[in-house]
């Protein structure tokens, strides 16, 4: 009887830890979800937040409504979508109080504004110092975030942050002063629902490639192209399936010397170009100048027929740097038929390329002269811009329409930004802000 109790304790007990152990997995399973939901959300706040400094100083150079009003509906977005984001963590409500009213607040500020720009007003410059104040909290949280991301790419959990983070989160808190919103009450009625097509809307996205030119090629053939194209020594190919979104074309696997990393590269089943270009070897040293690179990406497009390319953006990563590129057209730069080119800088080699929105919108064109003087053109930008250069250029709008416009770098408290003005009635079409990084510039 003795022996049976035994056997039933030892039962009991195999049971229980079982059970003990499977709850320690559920628990362990519900923490891993609940991270990585914090995760997902601080992330998506700390783009929220830049999105919203990078569209506020925008708009002190802004001077026209049909770029002010996408500007600050985006703002609107952005803010909304960062209170989501900001009350998705797990930060106690007193400590993010005002950084949580200061969204709501230049969200509803932003929406309010474009309400005026819309019936016919411009924004005053107490609007503009406004904007200007809520711009610098919009860096300054925007500052902290980033420290504390940096927190966190280096082992620290958002799970933690009810317990450690708090404090910190605090220190931000206090710093996100109550702006005067009193023209917001003022302004908040009747909102219109405003639409704004950026720049992945689908009229984009069903746009017909204009620059494919000739007869469909096979696969055998297509291949061929691909191998003069590299111009290295290959020993042998594979067909993939490439994403053929845009461009129908041809996947290509080249296989290098002694089992190398492959090549990938798609042709066009229309006329045989080649859209796009992957070397997925490793670059493990720097031995050649960003200038040495950039005449081997010049040589490499003049082989290949891509003449009168001028280089107008440039950024540098793992151990390469890729350029983009414009044709230029009697002294007119073309940005629609953009080329990347990728430069290895160890030796030199190309190890990337990508010429898809140039078969997308290359075409023989014919370049109006410019109704406007460069002089009338910045006349129609916004004061607080320091114009430092002037170019013309054909740019791209949505729905695959063109324009010729005058572009105006500048710099405005310490950003530079580009302000593109419509050649033939003065219309700004669109501002880019640069954004600098340790690899190199970008534009938003």
């Amino acid at each position: 009887m003795k022996r049976i109790s035994t056997v039933v304790m030892l039962l009991l007990l195999l049971v229980v830890g079982a059970w003990g152990y499977n709850q320690y997995l559920q628990k362990v399973s519900y923490h891993r979800y609940l991270q990585a939901q914090y995760d997902r959300s601080f992330y998506q706040l700390v783009n929220n937040v830049e999105n919203i400094e990078t569209s506020t100083g925008k708009l002190m150079v802004s001077s026209q409504e049909n770029t002010t009003i996408p500007i600050l509906s985006d703002i609107w977005r952005q803010a909304f979508s960062g209170q989501e984001n900001l009350g998705q963590l797990p930060i106690g409500q007193p400590e993010i109080e005002n950084t949580s009213k200061f969204l709501s607040q230049i969200g509803d500020y932003s929406f309010s504004l474009s309400k005026k720009v819309a019936d016919g007003n411009k924004l005053s410059d107490k609007d503009l110092k406004t904007l200007a104040e809520l711009h610098n909290y919009a860096v300054y949280l925007g500052k902290n975030l980033q420290d504390l991301r940096r927190k966190i790419q280096g082992g620290y959990e958002l799970g933690n942050l009810r317990k450690k983070g708090t404090q910190k989160m605090s220190e931000i808190d206090s710093k996100i002063m109550n702006v005067n919103m009193n023209t917001v009450n003022q302004q908040m009625s009747n909102y219109p629902t405003l639409i704004y097509d950026g720049p992945f809307s689908e009229s984009q996205a069903k746009l017909t490639p204009r620059g494919l030119t000739g007869s469909d090629v096979s696969y055998d053939y297509a291949v061929s192209i691909a191998k003069k194209f590299v111009a290295k020594p290959v020993d042998g190919a594979n067909k993939y399936s490439p994403n053929n979104g845009k461009i129908n074309s041809y996947g290509i696997e080249l296989k290098t010397p002694q089992r190398g990393p492959s090549i990938y590269i798609n042709v066009s089943k229309k006329g045989g170009h080649v859209l796009w270009l992957m070397d997925q070897r490793a670059v493990t040293k720097v031995n050649i100048s960003e200038t040495q690179a950039l005449n081997y990406a010049l040589k490499y497009l003049k082989n290949r027929e891509f003449n009168n390319m001028e280089n107008t953006y440039s950024i540098k990563a793992n151990g390469t740097v890729q350029f983009n590129f414009t044709p230029v057209q009697d002294g007119v730069r073309i940005y629609p038929d953009i080329v990347k080119v990728k430069v290895a800088l160890d030796n030199g080699d190309i190890v990337g390329f990508d010429a898809t929105s140039y078969y997308m919108s290359h075409v023989n064109r014919t370049i109006e002269k410019p109704k406007l003087t460069e002089t009338e053109a910045q006349n129609k930008v916004s004061k607080n811009l320091k114009v430092e250069s002037v170019k013309l250029c054909i740019i791209p709008l949505e729905g695959g329409k063109e324009v010729l416009a005058y572009e105006f770098k500048g710099t405005y408290s310490g950003d530079t930004f580009y302000v593109y003005i419509n050649a033939q009635n003065g219309v700004e079409e669109k501002i880019l802000k640069v954004i600098k990084t340790n690899q190199g510039n970008l534009t938003m």
